[in-house]
C-alpha cells in the first residue's frame, strides 16, 4: 500500500502532462499557467465537426456530382481537392498551420462564425432534394418533370449515373420520370426526401408497360396486293375502338401487318419484340392451302412482318373489342378482333367472304 501511494504524485503529473496543464510548481508562490486548451477551444473543436461534417456529407451528396461535370469533367472534386493539399503543404510548415489553427479555435469570433454556419447547413438540408439515376443498360433517355421544371437526362456505356437535384425548395417535391428511350414504359411519380438523396435504376421495370395490340394481317383475296410496294389508295381501313366516337381512317394499303393499340415509338419497338411470335400466322396460312411448302410460308410471313404499318391509337385494355371495316373495290368487310393477348391477330379480306 506505501508503494501505490507513493507513486501516485507521479500519476498526476502525467496525466497534467497529457492534458497540456504545467507540470506543478515545485514551490507554493510559482504561479501555475493557463491550461492548454480551454473550454472554449473544446467547445470550438466540437462546432467545428459537427460543421464540418454535415458541410460536406450536404457538399458530396447534393453538389459534387455537378460541379464535377460542369467544371472539371472527368476530374473529380475529391482529386483535385488532394492535389492542391498537396501543392499548399509543400509552402508551409505544418508547426505553423498547426498554431494558427490552435488560436483560431480558441477565439470567441469564432464560436460566432460556427454558430451561423450550422443554422444555414440545416436550412440547406431542409430544402434540398437530389435524385440519382443509374442506368442499367446503355442508350437510356429520360425526361425528369418537376412543376414546370425539365430536366433531359442521357446515359452512355461510359456514364451510367447521374444525378438531378432541387435546391431552395420549400415545398415537397415529386419528380415525374419518362422513360423516353427504351420505349415502354409508364410515367413514374417518385417522391423525393429532404436532403437525404434517393437512387433509382432506370429504365424502371416497375413501371413497364403491358401491352394488349392488334395485328392485321391482309389475306384471302387480298394476296393480290403482294409484290406492290406502295400502298393501293383503293383500300381504306377504319378502326372502330371502344368509347371512340369516330373511327381512325387509314388509306391505302400493302400486303404488310398493321399494327394497332399503342403511340406510334411503341409500335414500333413491340412490333419488333413481338417479331418471332407467328405460330398462328403459320397455322393459318397451312389451313388456308395445305399444298403450301414450309419455305413458301415463311416467305409470306417474311412479306406481313418485315415491314410493317402502324396505326397510333390509345392503349388497348385486355378484353377491348376493336372493329375493323375494310373498304375496297370488291366490297365492304367486316372484321372484330379481341384483345386478349400481348398481340392479338385479325386476318382482312377485301369483301365479305372472309368476314371473321
Amino acid at each position: 500500500m506505501t508503494a501505490f501511494v507513493d507513486r501516485i504524485p507521479g500519476a498526476l503529473a502525467l496525466i497534467a502532462a497529457f492534458r497540456g496543464d504545467a507540470a506543478p510548481a515545485s514551490s507554493p508562490d510559482t504561479p501555475r499557467s493557463e491550461p492548454k486548451y480551454g473550454p472554449r477551444f473544446i467547445a470550438n473543436t466540437i462546432l467545428l465537426a459537427v460543421v464540418g461534417t454535415l458541410g460536406s456529407v450536404w457538399f458530396t451528396a447534393h453538389v459534387k456530382p455537378h460541379v464535377s461535370i460542369v467544371l472539371f469533367g472527368s476530374v473529380s472534386v475529391a482529386g483535385l481537392g488532394l492535389a492542391v493539399t498537396g501543392i499548399f503543404w509543400t509552402f508551409v510548415k505544418k508547426e505553423d498551420v498547426n498554431g494558427s489553427l490552435r488560436r483560431l479555435l480558441g477565439m470567441r469570433e469564432f464560436t460566432r462564425v460556427l454558430a451561423i454556419l450550422l443554422p444555414l447547413i440545416a436550412f440547406a438540408y431542409t430544402t434540398t432534394y437530389t435524385l440519382y439515376l443509374t442506368a442499367d443498360s446503355a442508350d437510356v433517355r429520360l425526361n425528369v418533370k418537376q412543376g414546370a421544371s425539365s430536366t433531359e437526362v442521357t446515359f452512355t456505356s461510359a456514364e451510367k449515373q447521374r444525378a438531378v437535384s432541387y435546391f431552395f425548395a420549400f415545398r415537397s417535391v415529386t419528380a415525374r420520370i419518362e422513360t423516353l428511350a427504351p420505349t415502354g414504359y409508364k410515367t413514374r411519380e417518385l417522391p423525393l426526401r429532404r436532403g437525404i438523396p434517393m437512387e433509382l435504376t432506370v429504365p424502371d421495370h416497375s413501371s413497364q408497360k403491358s401491352f394488349s395490340l392488334v395485328r392485321l394481317m391482309p389475306l384471302y383475296n387480298l394476296f393480290e396486293l403482294r409484290g406492290h410496294d406502295e400502298p393501293d389508295p383503293r383500300y381504306v381501313v377504319r378502326v372502330f375502338l371502344p368509347g371512340a366516337r369516330k373511327p381512325i381512317e387509314h388509306t391505302g394499303l400493302t400486303f404488310s401487318a398493321i399494327y394497332l393499340g399503342a403511340s406510334l415509338p411503341d409500335l414500333e419497338a413491340q412490333s419488333r419484340a413481338t417479331r418471332g411470335m407467328v405460330a398462328d400466322l403459320r397455322n393459318r396460312l397451312r389451313g388456308l392451302d395445305s399444298e403450301l411448302k414450309p419455305e413458301e410460308i415463311d416467305e409470306i410471313v417474311a412479306d406481313w412482318l418485315d415491314k410493317p404499318e402502324f396505326i397510333p391509337t390509345p392503349e388497348l385494355k385486355p378484353g377491348d373489342r376493336i372493329r375493323v371495316v375494310l373498304e375496297s373495290p370488291s366490297g365492304k368487310s367486316e372484321t372484330i378482333v379481341k384483345a386478349a393477348a400481348p398481340v392479338s391477330t385479325g386476318f382482312l379480306s377485301a369483301s365479305a367472304q372472309g368476314e371473321e
